[in-house]
């Protein structure tokens, strides 16, 4: 159980539901046939069978019930400890974390994709905080995750370079990827990545050396900078 992945979870729950509501419905319809009663009363003999509250007297009314107190009361346990058994190693609660980000990036439009959450990264939410714009932010490092959820900031772990994370983060609906990461070959490789999913998406990249600005212009990048020179520019705008 504690090897469940989070897209195994939910299926389980899946599977519990069906067997409940199956296991409900071909009951109450059996006791409706075999005693002639509406759908109400059938459920509600259903309902107290599994209660071991005993009705019928006919044989295969009798068999039902006891086929249900076995085969039913068995099921219910199963699936009440099932449940238990993830409320227990704390995996319905990290589900419920998961479907509320996806609910909210589902939500989103427009909104801008921050990819590293690094001083750089950082710096620019708190900005987008403060003028009240949606974003996400994607870091790999586990410790900076933590460090950016304890700060309340809305991040998501993964890869940037990884196109079902993009995805997840919303890029086909976003209006901005703004790539601040320190690695110019990985930022590169998102552009691409981003253009073909996106290809409306405006990026603003980082970039190591002017070298490679033409690079990621070419590859899509709208705006790149390069953060030694916008220092060594603004170094001079105080001297001059």
């Amino acid at each position: 159980m504690s090897k469940l992945s989070f897209r195994e979870f939910p299926r389980r729950i899946e599977i519990f539901l069906i067997l409940l509501v199956s296991l409900l419905l071909l009951s109450t319809l059996a006791f409706k046939l075999i005693n002639n009663i509406s759908f109400y009363n059938a459920f509600i003999m259903t309902a107290e069978t599994l209660a071991f509250i005993y009705h019928s007297h006919s044989g295969l009314g009798k068999a039902l019930e006891i086929f249900l107190s076995i085969f039913g009361v068995f099921l219910l346990w199963w699936i009440l400890w099932g449940i238990f058994d993830m409320l227990l190693e704390g995996n319905f609660t990290k589900y419920l974390k998961i479907r509320k980000i996806m609910y909210k990036l589902e939500k989103m439009r427009h909104h801008y994709i921050i990819a590293g959450g690094g001083r750089v990264g950082e710096e620019i939410v708190k900005y987008l905080v403060k003028e009240k714009k949606d974003y996400v932010i994607i870091e790999k490092d586990v410790p900076t995750v933590n460090k950016l959820k304890k700060a309340g900031l809305f991040v998501i772990h993964g890869d940037v370079t990884n196109e079902a994370i993009l995805k997840q983060a919303g890029i086909k609906d976003a209006k901005y990827i703004i790539l601040a990461m320190p690695e110019t070959e990985k930022n590169l490789l998102v552009t691409m990545i981003a253009k073909e999913i996106n290809p409306e998406l405006e990026i603003l990249a980082r970039a190591d050396k002017p070298a490679f600005i033409s690079k990621l212009k070419k590859a899509g990048a709208k705006i790149v900078v390069v953060p030694e020179v916008v220092a060594a520019e603004r170094f001079l705008e105080a001297i001059k």
